[in-house]
């Protein structure tokens, strides 16, 4: 039976629909990736900021190098690489329907490394993503498949590992008996109180710091007043690992009220469109303002729909309006079971005065459930449904100050400290701006320490639109500036024979770097480019001869502005 045959027999009889609770995790089935003991610097719906952790991160010991393996039988279904996210990655499906995922590579086997240059030469692009029949690159479980790295988005060399179904949903690779020590714990270390009556949006929060009490977690005041008839609270948690130092996220944390679970979150699954919805599954402003301390919500915001959620009672708010007190027990958990207890009690106090309203104005509240749009001379704002988490109450406040070089009013767009799951769309007016320069017009963000960030955009009828998904401030700026190409290693007349590589450095003032094409002797040729270090890396052709040749390399930002630099060398 050839290997496209069992793969569909496969899948017609062993696998399970995903969303499916019959759903079932082969175990032993998979080995791992690596042969050295297994730690991890990240795991499976670990909160990054904007997006859940959608695999294991294991740890390489601060090399690249190792020997990455096949974690079963398969076929290589797919090659991505990419100067940030996964780097370069391969994809391997197995024929019980599961595919694995290996991504922050430093080099494949030679045979898909010859797959990828052909591919590479063939679009004449570094950056690919193709996908390959059963039959091209059949792979062995155990087989040497690539060396780790520390390629793409990484921040140091480790190895990204998934495991997707059919559906690219990616599921918790230690539901399917990847072995983890593990003796540690969750800490946690804080509550966070929110009002969820009249008060909601309009009061600060009340937080109440925990202390290890013969195993157990508990404020210094068992019994917590608050002047609230309904409340939601945080906790301030992370997990850790034995044998690391790294900090991870949780994988399941219960909540009860008077011994009713109220709140369950577990990670098990994701989606990639969902995984944006840590947004509202952490406080962000905390995480934004505190040095990205998680707070986890313990209960769920009306516009997020993340499907890691599950016997919640009135979406976790616990409703404190029959004036009893309510005992309160939180369970924090990691996979393998340690888990840290919280207790403590609720009850409604008028006189509490720990939730006090803000006085502050706004220009209009946005309903989460629905689309909404916000006018003037100045500005257009177009927020489609799902923008929101929950009900905003935004303003624009306008920065009417001349600044040199700045060809818009500056617009302060809701509060930075607003989470958003979508894109909206922004158009500010032009002001000054001459006609030569519309086309090398865009927006740009500036945070509160004054750093500036592209967001694109497009000239339009006398405004710059772009679409971004996050509130803040925004100006129309104007790139005019070629990148720069900085050589590293090269020099005119230089020998390169006992280098091997030329390398450059690329940056770029504002735009961003659009593309880049590097030619020896007229002929476009590969070279890598590594984002995050801005570096561009070509090795040379052994087959190359001897004598003088050219090398030349053409860079060209989001706004076509192109730099050229060329050097005759001696090989």
């Amino acid at each position: 039976m050839n290997f496209l045959v069992l793969y569909v027999f496969s899948m017609l009889h062993s696998f399970a629909a995903p969303g499916n609770d019959s759903v079932v995790y082969p175990q032993n089935y998979f080995r791992a990736p690596l042969d050295i003991p297994l730690t991890l610097s990240g795991n499976f719906g670990e909160p990054r900021g904007t997006h859940f952790h959608t695999g294991l991160d294991f740890k390489t010991n601060n090399v690249e190098g190792l020997k990455v393996y096949a974690a079963a039988d398969g076929y290589i279904t797919r090659i991505n690489v990419s100067p940030s996210g996964y780097g370069n990655a391969l994809y391997v499906r197995h024929p019980n329907g599961w595919v694995t995922v290996y991504g922050h590579l430093k080099e494949f086997a030679p045979q898909i490394m010859e797959r990828l240059r052909k591919e590479q030469y063939a679009k004449q692009s570094f950056s690919v993503d193709f996908s390959l029949s059963a039959s091209e690159i059949p792979v062995k479980k155990g087989e040497v498949i690539a060396r780790s790295g520390n390629t793409g988005s990484s921040g140091g060399p480790h190895l990204h590992f998934e495991i997707r179904d059919i559906y690219d949903q990616v599921y918790n690779p230690q539901l399917f008996g990847i072995q983890i020590k593990d003796e540690v714990k969750p800490e946690v270390s804080f509550l966070e109180f929110y009002p969820m009556d009249s008060l909601k949006g309009k009061s600060k929060n009340y937080r109440v710091k925990l202390y290890n009490h013969e195993g157990l977690h508990v404020p210094k005041e068992y019994l917590i007043k608050l002047n609230a008839s309904k409340v939601g609270f945080s906790v301030n948690t992370l997990d850790r690992m034995s044998g690391s130092t790294n900090t991870l996220g949780i994988y399941n944390m219960t909540v009860f009220d008077n011994d009713q679970m109220i709140y369950e979150y577990q990670q098990d699954k994701l989606s990639f469109s969902v995984t944006r919805y840590v947004l509202s599954q952490i406080d962000y402003a905390i995480y934004k303002n505190e040095s990205h301390k998680f707070f986890h919500k313990c209960f769920v915001e009306p516009g997020n729909h993340c499907p890691i959620y599950s016997n919640l009672v009135n979406q976790g708010v616990v409703d404190l309006s029959d004036g009893l007190v309510h005992p309160i027990q939180i369970e924090v958990q990691d996979f393998v079971g340690n888990t840290s207890f919280i207790k403590f009690d609720l009850r409604q106090d008028t006189g509490a005065n720990v939730f006090r309203e803000m006085d502050f104005s706004y220009s209009v509240k946005f309903a989460y459930n629905q689309p909404n749009e916000f006018t003037t001379a100045d500005i257009r704002l177009i927020f489609p449904e799902g923008t929101f988490f929950d009900d905003v109450y935004f303003t624009d406040a306008v920065d009417t100050s001349a600044k040199a070089g700045i060809f818009s009013k500056g617009h302060e767009v809701g509060s930075s400290d607003i989470p958003l799951f979508g894109r909206f769309t922004i158009s500010v007016r032009a002001e000054n701006l001459p006609s030569e320069l519309q086309s090398k017009a865009l927006l740009v963000g500036y945070d509160k320490k004054g750093n500036i960030s592209n967001t694109g955009g497009e000239f339009q009828n006398g405004f710059v639109v772009s679409k971004v998904r996050e509130f803040g401030r925004y100006y129309i700026l104007i790139d005019t500036v070629p990148p720069k190409i900085i050589p590293l290693n090269i020099l005119p007349g230089k020998n390169m024979r006992s280098q091997k590589k030329i390398l450059l450095k690329i940056s770029d003032n504002l735009s961003g770097i659009s593309k880049y094409d590097t030619y020896i002797d007229g002929k476009w040729t590969i070279t890598d480019y590594d984002a995050k270090s801005a570096t561009l890396t070509h090795t040379i052709a052994n087959e190359l001869t001897l004598g003088a040749h050219q090398f030349k390399v053409v860079v060209t930002d989001e706004k076509r502005n192109s730099a050229e630099y060329s050097v005759t060398f001696n090989w």
